[in-house]
């Protein structure tokens, strides 16, 4: 497959399934924000010593890329997603995210007030990954608010993930 096609040189894109949609439209800034984020969460992870950290913000960004692949397809052509056995984002995605926040705070990393991390590399990269992941949910919002979202996993999801996000940043720094 050709990375050029020049079928996007006039300012539209293909979805999922091939419909054809501006690329500032809500979908497009929704799973474009999506990837940001997963590449800052990539930055972060060329940063990171810690084996585990890695292999969580690794997990992360493979249900990102399930995540992208749902917000990248119009609800019309959402059954194709299941009849085609694509991979989506599964309850097992956030309680695998809510189970790290619960161990986070276990362990004493709690919210108490806005952090700025820079100690490091790694946790500063986070802490904009956090932000990123907080635009994203508001572009998925916009989404869910004008009945463009297929199911509300995708922004729950989103929700605990700046969460869990932003403990990890807290606990490098």
């Amino acid at each position: 497959m050709k990375i050029s096609t020049k079928t996007g040189d006039l300012g539209k894109t293909s979805l999922m399934f091939g419909r054809r949609v501006s690329k500032a439209s809500e979908r497009t800034e929704a799973y474009g924000t999506v990837d940001e984020f997963s590449s800052t969460i990539g930055l972060a992870r060329a940063f990171c010593q810690d084996a585990d950290l890695n292999k969580l913000l690794e997990t992360i960004q493979l249900a990102l890329v399930k995540l992208m692949t749902e917000l990248a397809t119009s609800n019309e052509d959402f059954s194709k997603l299941v009849e085609k056995s694509i991979p989506l984002l599964e309850e097992t995605d956030l309680s695998f995210i809510e189970g790290k926040i619960d161990a986070y705070e276990k362990s004493g990393v709690c919210f108490n007030g806005w952090i700025q991390p820079c100690s490091n590399p790694c946790a500063a990269t986070l802490s904009l990954a956090r932000a990123q992941t907080r635009r994203a949910e508001r572009r998925v919002v916009i989404l869910k608010e004008k009945n463009m979202l297929s199911r509300d996993l995708p922004l729950i999801y989103l929700n605990r993930l700046s969460d869990l996000i932003w403990l990890i940043s807290a606990k490098l720094g």
